[in-house]
């Protein structure tokens, strides 16, 4: 193929993805080649400048936020954004961002990917742009159907990475909370649903959200997951957050809950086999929830904003540590 012959030939496919948004799985049927050769052609149509992405120039950190974390619950890493003037929803752009840099700075060509849920999460999926890691598995740690939103739910952001990378996503075909524990347990035997979570237990790194129990700002509730009276009966139990849709208490221990045993999914306690969890949440609302992920050892790399790491350790009682 002449020169001019490719650039008009990576334009086209270029056009497909971003201007008719278009996935790489389609692209790749819709052309004839693979899904990883697909995105390889996107990334030479970057190189060659036929692809114009706006580079977003990192905001700045605070190292001795970070130091603060790590020392305080013995984390591997944190990455901790300086908020300043941004607002909530900028802010969380920013973890976002902050998270794609790390999780790209830590990803090797043939890792197992485990996803969760998570607004942050779909923050980090928004900041990256498109690779070529055909040998990456990309595997749902919560499955999902019904009521869903982007921003949200794993089964959603489970493929959204796995076309970003050119990689194969795993799905789990089951709803993320069933009517009782009987018919999780059902379930959990059926076959493909045992082969993803086989592969979750075996991924290396796992990316997940940490949720809050006020309605405002707690997933499971606001997409009818979970009802008033479920909601209640976590506050009494002293629930504070998620990690992977199972809650647990500001102490970090897991809750025996109704919900949590009615959950198709990585059991919270499975984390801890996983090499590097990272947990992206940002915002002071979150705070007693990734309190509780970081006493319950369920995270060992933290990504959230300054406001958020002061308040988690003003409430550690370690405010001197900054």
């Amino acid at each position: 193929m002449d020169p001019t012959a490719r650039v008009i030939y990576l334009a086209e496919i270029a056009s497909k993805y971003y201007d008719q948004h278009k996935t790489q799985q389609e692209i790749a049927d819709e052309i004839g080649v693979t899904r990883s050769a697909v995105s390889r052609l996107l990334t030479e149509a970057h190189q060659k400048g036929i692809i114009e992405i706006i580079v977003h120039y990192p905001y700045r950190t605070s190292t001795e936020l970070e130091k603060a974390l790590q020392n305080t619950f013995g984390l591997k890493a944190a990455r901790v954004l300086i908020r300043e003037n941004k607002d909530d929803e900028e802010t969380l752009a920013g973890v976002g961002r902050l998270a794609a840099q790390y999780f790209i700075s830590i990803l090797n060509e043939k890792a197992v990917v485990g996803v969760s849920w998570g607004t942050g999460l779909y923050q980090m999926v928004r900041a990256m742009r498109p690779m070529s890691y055909p040998h990456v598995e990309v595997v749902q740690l919560v499955g999902g159907m019904g009521a869903q939103k982007p921003s949200a739910i794993g089964s959603l952001l489970a493929p959204l990475l796995a076309d970003l990378l050119g990689c194969t996503c795993h799905y789990l075909p089951a709803p993320t909370i069933t009517e009782s524990a009987a018919v999780r347990n059902a379930f959990m035997q059926e076959r493909s649903i045992r082969e993803t979570l086989d592969l979750a237990f075996r991924a290396d790194i796992a990316l997940v959200g940490i949720g809050s129990i006020k309605p405002e700002v707690n997933t499971p509730y606001k997409l009818g997951i979970i009802n008033d009276e479920e909601l209640q009966s976590l506050l009494s139990a002293g629930a504070v957050g998620n990690v992977c849709g199972y809650f647990y208490d500001i102490h970090g221990n897991f809750l025996d809950v109704d919900v949590n045993h009615r959950l198709v999914g990585i059991e919270l306690k499975d984390l801890v086999h996983i090499p590097t969890v990272i947990g992206v949440s940002g915002g002071v609302q979150k705070a007693e929830g990734i309190l509780g992920a970081l006493r319950g050892k369920y995270i060992n790399i933290l990504i959230t904003d300054d406001r958020t790491a002061r308040r988690i350790l003003e409430i550690e009682g370690n405010s001197s540590a900054f």
